[in-house]
């Protein structure tokens, strides 16, 4: 069943309200992720303007759910007028199009939107997603390639490393499970020269390091609040820049320093999808050890907040976790098959399962070291 997500990734202290306004609109389950956001401190003193930017972080939290395409761009200019998400700093919010799988019945409450927008809002379409996961301590470095070139601010997740981490032999122990994963939406015109950055400064070709991919979005708000700084100027370079995007309808006319950056021949994997399974806390491990015997490289798995206003309109809140894993895109009936097999979408384990396309993705390979070797 094809279906839209939408997400909208704020500050912590407007995601109650939104939350409640998404409710108010008919929305009956959504998902919180909490992470947070980076920026650069560019004060004006003269000491700071010598040295390296210092790195800001806040918390936010990303609020997710699904609609209907009928229902997409009404729900999408609701927040984003409600909220001034063109303001930078306000937040992102954008959709992508999903495959809904196979998903127990919890998720089976539909939707009601109370209202059709009358007039349009005009959203950015030349949108990718990038996200990269590597190990935890490794997030801000990653972090700050997005915000050093001006292109968009990351939200930074947290998780725990699955399955692939077992295939490396002794060198397993020198590489913890905890991982950070950094989320990116930019413009598509940016996304080789940070796909390069990230698997060069991550050092991606080196086994355990970790992981970059691409993945195709809808359309939406990007928030391009890069920096904090100190100014008397009426409005920021970052409001200025983003009255501009909304005058060319896009983040197309911009001349980075990012274009400058050269892009090697990289051998990228194609034809992959991300497979997203949500299940009860405490199931995780176990299903996705399912998946691996059945074809996936390992899995990301994370905790998540899930609401659901029930028959009643009893607002009811569980601790979900959130297994990511970037498999071939042929694998994943063989994969789904296992997890049902495994008791997945069973009442103890209440499973929800969806995949979302994969552009390119790299990562360490061993085949490409033995080649360099000979």
């Amino acid at each position: 069943m094809n279906s839209i997500k939408i997400c909208i990734i704020v500050p912590k202290q407007i995601s109650k309200s939104i939350i409640d306004d998404l409710y108010a609109l008919g929305i009956r389950y959504l998902f919180v992720e909490v992470g947070r956001n980076s920026l650069l401190d560019k004060s004006a003193s003269f000491s700071n303007f010598l040295s390296r930017k210092a790195l800001i972080t806040y918390p936010v939290e990303i609020v997710s759910f699904f609609v209907e395409e009928d229902d997409e761009n009404a729900v999408l200019g609701y927040i984003a007028r409600k909220y001034d998400l063109r303001i930078p700093g306000k937040g992102s919010i954008y959709s992508h199009g999903i495959q809904i799988l196979r998903k127990h019945p919890d998720y089976d409450l539909k939707h009601e939107i109370h209202f059709k927008m009358k007039q349009s809002e005009s959203f950015f379409h030349q949108l990718v997603g990038v996200s990269c996961i590597v190990q935890r301590g490794e997030g801000d470095r990653i972090a700050r390639i997005s915000l050093n070139y001006g292109a968009s601010v990351p939200a930074t997740t947290y998780g725990e490393g699955s399955g692939a981490r077992d295939k490396l032999g002794l060198l397993r122990i020198t590489i913890p499970p905890e991982k950070e994963l950094i989320n990116l939406v930019l413009s598509k015109h940016d996304t080789n020269p940070v796909m390069e950055l990230y698997i060069s400064e991550g050092k991606l070709n080196e086994a355990g390091r970790g992981i970059a991919y691409v993945y195709p979005l809808k359309q939406g708000i990007v928030n391009t609040k890069i920096s904090r700084s100190q100014t008397d100027q009426a409005a920021s370079i970052e409001q200025m820049v983003s009255a501009i995007d909304s005058l060319k309808g896009g983040m197309e006319w911009r001349k980075s320093s990012l274009e400058r950056e050269t892009t090697k021949r990289r051998d990228f994997l194609t034809n992959l999808c991300e497979l997203n399974l949500i299940c009860a806390e405490g199931k995780g491990v176990h299903l996705t050890e399912a998946a691996m015997s059945s074809g996936a490289p390992g899995a990301t798995i994370g905790k998540i907040r899930f609401s659901r206003l029930d028959e009643n309109l009893e607002l009811k809140r569980y601790i979900k976790e959130q297994c990511k894993m970037i498999v071939p895109g042929g694998q994943v009936p063989a994969i789904t098959k296992a997890l049902e097999e495994t008791g997945c979408f069973a009442t103890d384990t209440k499973a929800l399962l969806y995949i979302l396309p994969v552009e390119r993705a790299y990562t360490y390979r061993a085949k490409e070291i033995k080649k360099r070797r000979l």
